[in-house]
């Protein structure tokens, strides 16, 4: 899959060999079209809006891996404590809606599935790994005062207002799988998958034949072979075929 470079004015100007004119480099995207998944890698110097994604139609759940926490960094994840609908808003035009979120202070290592619905936001100081439903929706709640446009209306009507459990997988209903893989250098190991993502972490290989490092996204359709030439660590993502959504 070939990268897309996205910046954004929560990006970074620090990372290595990204093009000048994605700076501040926010997003290097990876879309597996025609398999339902997007993969991306996001870095971040500032927080990101607090944004919620659709449940009914058009709906989008999306699971993060921490690849890197500087000292400070955070994720708002979900309500703190019960809220109505008119006491987010209210909050987010007053600008302390991040005050009524759940938050958390990641690890490098930890996992987070986002179910759609949702209230959430990355902090700064982040390099995560995101797979996602292939969905363009969101809604932006609050911005930090950036001159975006906001959608409270609809995105505090698909938010999920009570607390919820934080799952670090996606379990058997959620739209796609997670695996993660680990070989030792000069392992080799054979797929055999239907429109299968791999995101490569760390290390270097082989994918049947050809070259593969840190930060690409590949995607595997049928028998394959991986080898690795230094330690790997990368994640196999697979869609699931698609369940009814609610309506409501």
């Amino acid at each position: 899959m070939e990268p897309t470079y996205v910046a954004k004015p929560w990006g970074r100007t620090d990372i290595p060999d990204a093009p000048p004119e994605a700076l501040p480099l926010g997003e290097i995207i990876y879309r597996a079209n025609g398999h339902n998944l997007i993969i991306k890698w996001l870095h971040t110097a500032e927080p990101l809006s607090v944004q919620v994604h659709p449940r009914t139609r058009r709906r989008k759940h999306e699971w993060w891996h921490v690849i890197d926490a500087r000292p400070g960094a955070y994720i708002d994840l979900g309500v703190s404590r019960p809220c109505t609908r008119d006491e987010l808003a209210a909050a987010a035009r007053a600008g302390s809606l991040p005050d009524l979120l759940n938050r958390i202070e990641p690890r490098t290592g930890d996992n987070f599935y986002i179910e759609a619905g949702t209230i959430h936001a990355l902090g700064p100081g982040l390099t995560i790994l995101e797979i996602q439903e292939d969905s363009d929706v969101t809604y932006r709640l609050f911005d930090y005062g950036r001159p975006r446009e906001l959608h409270l209306e609809q995105g505090l009507a698909e938010a999920i207002t009570e607390p919820q459990p934080i799952a670090a997988m996606p379990g058997p209903e959620a739209p796609f799988s997670l695996a993660p893989l680990r070989l030792d250098a000069g392992e080799k190991i054979e797929l055999n998958t239907e429109g299968a993502a791999l995101a490569v972490l760390t290390g270097e290989g082989t994918l049947a034949g050809r070259a593969v490092n840190a930060g690409q996204c590949w995607l595997a359709d049928g028998a394959l072979t991986i080898t690795a030439d230094a330690p790997m660590h990368l994640f196999i993502a697979e869609p699931r075929p698609p369940r009814p959504t609610s309506t409501e």
